[in-house]
């Protein structure tokens, strides 16, 4: 199960898994970029599972992770993308609306996509939650203060459900990308990481065998050092 996967780094993730056999269920807010993702695919239709809908509407999404789990069964692998930044103030600056919606995208929303499929999985069973992050999770910047704290939070929350899981035989990995050129910016970023290669990281993770987690995958431009 793929969310955000109209665009960007989910875009990527769902065409590429989908060439290689997999069965993806995948859903984006956007109607129109849905049409031209479905444009692309060449996959076979029986592979395809997905809606359109609002993230910020928790029945829609548990809706949604119920139909996918009664067409196909359990799900093995969810990769949590959707995500947003829509406000660029400092915090003196930060409207509080901003900030709650912002936490609505980027710590509610996921946590409800992994909270379903994990309640749909049975205990014995192993499985995969990749939640892509940022890496403000690991370096502060000013006037990126809702979306760093939005990360931030959902980052701690991620921490704790590993150790929750993690005797259930259930892998959760946090990818941190820096700075990627998808149209999530204003302004093309060439020499920022491409959304591919992003995802083929993100893939990468899959071919782990299941006694082995990958818990934090940091992944940055060269000309990025917004490092400690």
């Amino acid at each position: 199960m793929i969310t955000g996967a109209t665009s960007g780094i989910g875009k990527c993730l769902t065409l590429k898994l989908l060439d290689q056999g997999a069965l993806v269920a995948f859903c984006g807010r956007s109607s129109v970029k849905m049409t031209t993702l479905l444009e692309e695919i060449t996959a076979k239709e029986e592979n395809l599972f997905f809606d359109t809908f609002d993230v910020s509407i928790e029945d829609d999404i548990v809706d949604f992770v119920d139909r996918a789990t009664h067409t196909w069964g359990e799900f093995d692998v969810l990769i949590n993308c959707a995500g947003l930044n829509s406000s660029r103030d400092s915090v003196a600056n930060l409207k509080t609306s901003d900030l709650e919606w912002m936490l609505k995208i980027n710590l509610v929303a996921p946590f409800i996509f992994m909270r379903e499929v994990y309640k749909r999985m049975r205990v014995a069973n192993p499985g995969l939650f990749i939640n892509v992050l940022s890496t403000v999770c690991n370096f502060s910047n000013e006037g990126i203060s809702a979306y760093t704290a939005s990360k931030a939070g959902f980052d701690a929350l991620i921490k704790v459900f590993r150790k929750v899981v993690r005797d259930q035989n259930k892998r959760v990995c946090s990818v941190y990308p820096g700075g990627v050129d998808t149209a999530f910016r204003e302004a093309s970023k060439p020499q920022y990481l491409k959304p591919e290669t992003v995802a083929d990281a993100i893939i990468s993770v899959l071919k782990y065998d299941e006694k082995t987690c990958v818990d934090d995958l940091v992944i940055r431009p060269m000309v990025e050092k917004n490092y400690s």
